[in-house]
């Protein structure tokens, strides 16, 4: 079987498949972690990895549900040999593309049984060429993908394309969604255009957002440069909010601690009590021994302790 040819685009651009992460809308990846890459790779650095095991699942997949997605939807014809990167004629922004469906004036409405779905509109005209885009997830299937599971990816393929639908084809175990979009020219002309040039001009210039969390900063800013500043005023106030934060954490753990105190009191050896909407379980479990693996992690002596849990009751 054919794998599927994977990223065709250059690394030290903007691609469609980064974009959502790129415009901070997945939760696996920030902007300015898209940036690092594309720094990187205008370095002449190799940010390349291969597939992972469930990429590679993915990867077989592809093809036979392109034709598969083609057949339900009732294409005139798809192409799924595609070598070459498309680009926007107007900001520097590639796509890979999965595939290309040619359709003859097909008017797609919300139908379930079929596997369709309409998530921005009441109904999606399928005429001429298309996009198809192809995902595989473990994630349970929804009626709306997220932004990061190829929405914004089909929006910028059609905007590079120039092509008036697409077709983003999920796999979600064994159900199989088709989610079908129309080409949005003003989204395009009023977010995706502008925010690619600035984001362009960040990769040339070497520069980042501000950062998005603790571990983005750690990864802008490395390494101190020895120099002493002065912090402005408003310092001062994150400085008393993280302060008040960590004593209140600090008073809710114990105030915690001594309300399972009570519970477990009340249990004694009792395994589950109930009150009129929660279980309470004080299970005891019974741990196998496990060898030393590395140096590092030292081999555990079975052990047997009670496990605490509080659920409620359906």
């Amino acid at each position: 079987m054919k794998q599927a040819l994977g990223k065709l685009t250059r690394d030290d651009e903007i691609s469609n498949s980064l974009l959502a992460a790129a415009m901070g809308k997945s939760k696996w990846q920030t902007p300015n972690e898209v940036l690092k890459g594309c720094h990187d790779a205008s370095k002449g650095i190799n940010i390349q990895t291969e597939a992972n095991a469930i990429q590679e699942v993915g990867n077989y997949l592809e093809k036979p549900l392109i034709e598969l997605a083609a057949k339900r939807v009732g294409l005139l014809e798809y192409y799924d040999e595609i070598n070459k990167p498309v680009r926007h004629k107007n900001v520097a922004l590639n796509g890979s593309l999965d595939a290309v469906g040619v359709a003859d004036n097909i008017v797609i409405k919300p139908d379930v049984k079929k596997g369709f779905y309409v998530p921005e509109g009441k109904q999606v005209v399928c005429n001429g060429k298309g996009v198809i885009e192809i995902k595989v997830t473990s994630a349970r299937p929804e009626d709306v993908p997220i932004d990061s599971r190829g929405v914004i990816q089909c929006k910028g393929l059609m905007s590079c394309t120039e092509f008036d639908w697409c077709m983003l084809c999920i796999l979600y175990g064994t159900d199989f969604r088709i989610f079908f979009y129309q080409r949005d020219q003003k989204w395009e002309q009023d977010t995706l255009i502008p925010f690619v040039q600035d984001f362009d001009s960040r990769i040339k210039e070497l520069n980042y957002y501000s950062p998005f969390n603790t571990n983005d900063a750690r990864g802008i800013y490395p390494l101190d440069n020895d120099e002493t500043i002065d912090l402005p005023d408003h310092a001062q106030d994150l400085i008393n909010i993280i302060n008040t934060s960590e004593e209140n954490i600090t008073t809710l753990q114990k105030t915690i601690d001594q309300s399972k105190t009570s519970l477990m009191d009340m249990l004694k050896q009792a395994k589950i009590g109930y009150t009129s909407d929660y279980a309470v379980s004080w299970k005891t479990i019974t741990y196998k021994a496990q060898p030393e693996r590395t140096k590092i992690i030292p081999a555990k002596e079975e052990s047997t302790q009670r496990r605490f849990s509080i659920k409620k009751i359906k």
